[in-house]
């Protein structure tokens, strides 16, 4: 026979109710901690993904810096094909050597084309093969909905992404290398005597904004990848689709203040947590605390604070003996605009089986009584 008990748990129930939307056409929020998606809007679309491009570009380079004994000092010859890319440039002269250090900064700050497909040469060869290698890193992070065609996001049909895969990239990119993801808080560079701030307003407009990487091409519109780092909470923001450079600053600034301000890392069960205590059926202790089996944590906006529904579920009665870490029931969470969260509750102490003589007057207070039998130690 199962037996539900059903409880409420009503939080913060003097909390303003707040919503947020974008005028971008696609865009997507997420906790960097949990990997909770906070605010998604046609975040699976395939778009251009514009210069966002270059944070797949910029990843495999530092991962090779990582693994490999290149260096940021190393240096990669100008090829005329990089020389010639249209677009955003770093100014870079055919047959120059420049260091993998001024390329870098040059694809992040300036958002140089031909830094890009010379950083590309240099470590693959040709871009053709360096995009292979792109594509082999974003089925590793689980960039289902992506395929790359080049170093820089110059425009191919089959060159795409979404805006949900670019943060995957961009979380992982700043898990993986945590010091070389400095390189994208730089704020200006000058190359070739020519002096460029870094693209990406939200470094200077933003509190606690620290990367990545802006976008754009007629087809795709406005984008930018955006992180910011508060006390010890770090969320991620990608958005497509905005209409003007000013639209994309602006959408996407709204989007990092409001995780921040209306949403919060909850600890809802703590590992070990006592949930509730249980009768035990002819055991040498009558009763039996189910606990948590791990810590449950979410990011909730204030609006799911204020209603938590739980339900607890277990077979009762729960026969002796009971092993440690035994699972005997679960636990639901039901939180408004989330999956539901199943927790399993396991038992907190071992409980032997009484010997059989006290079995028999167990069964008899029962019969008589409807009880089980107080503890009985052997």
């Amino acid at each position: 026979m199962n037996f539900i008990f059903t409880f409420l748990i009503v939080l913060f129930t003097s909390f303003y109710v707040f919503a947020i939307d974008t005028k971008s056409e696609q865009a997507v929020v997420i906790d960097f901690n949990t990997g909770e998606v906070l605010f998604n809007k046609n975040a699976d679309v395939k778009v251009p993904p514009a210069s966002m491009t270059k944070i797949m570009t910029v990843y495999a380079v530092f991962d090779r810096i990582n693994k490999t004994d290149l260096s940021i000092k190393d240096k990669c010859k100008i090829s005329a094909k990089a020389y010639k890319m249209g677009g955003s440039r770093t100014f870079l002269e055919i047959d120059d050597k420049v260091s993998i250090d001024e390329l870098l900064k040059g694809i992040i700050v300036q958002s140089g084309n031909d830094a890009s497909v010379a950083i590309a040469e240099c470590l693959a060869g040709t871009e053709a093969d360096f995009a292979k290698l792109m594509n082999v890193y974003a089925k590793k992070i689980g960039m289902n909905n992506s395929n790359f065609i080049n170093a820089s996001g110059w425009p191919d049909e089959n060159h795409y992404s979404t805006v949900f895969d670019l943060s995957l990239l961009s979380n992982d990119l700043i898990k993986n290398f945590p010091k070389l993801y400095e390189y994208f808080n730089i704020r200006e560079f000058s190359y070739n005597d020519i002096n460029q701030s870094n693209r990406n307003r939200l470094l200077s407009d933003v509190e606690g904004v620290d990367g990545l990487k802006t976008g754009f091409t007629k087809k795709s519109g406005w984008g930018v990848a955006g992180s910011a780092l508060r006390d010890s909470r770090r969320i991620t923001v990608v958005i497509n689709g905005a209409n003007s450079s000013r639209s994309r600053l602006n959408e996407s600034s709204n989007l990092i203040n409001w995780a921040f301000s209306q949403t919060s890392e909850k600890k809802l069960i703590t590992k070990g947590e006592i949930i509730k205590n249980v009768d035990v059926w002819l055991g040498n202790q009558s009763t039996i605390n189910l606990v948590s089996s791990k810590d449950i944590l979410s990011i909730l906006s204030f609006d799911q604070l204020q209603l938590i529904k739980t339900t607890i579920s277990y077979k009762k009665p729960i026969s002796a003996p009971i092993t440690k870490n035994d699972i005997l029931g679960s636990m639901l969470i039901d939180i408004p605009g989330k999956k539901i969260i199943k927790v399993d509750l396991i038992a907190e102490v071992n409980i032997n089986e009484i010997n059989p003589l006290y079995k028999i007057f167990a069964v008899i207070k029962y019969l008589i009584f409807g009880t089980s039998l107080d503890a009985i130690k052997e």
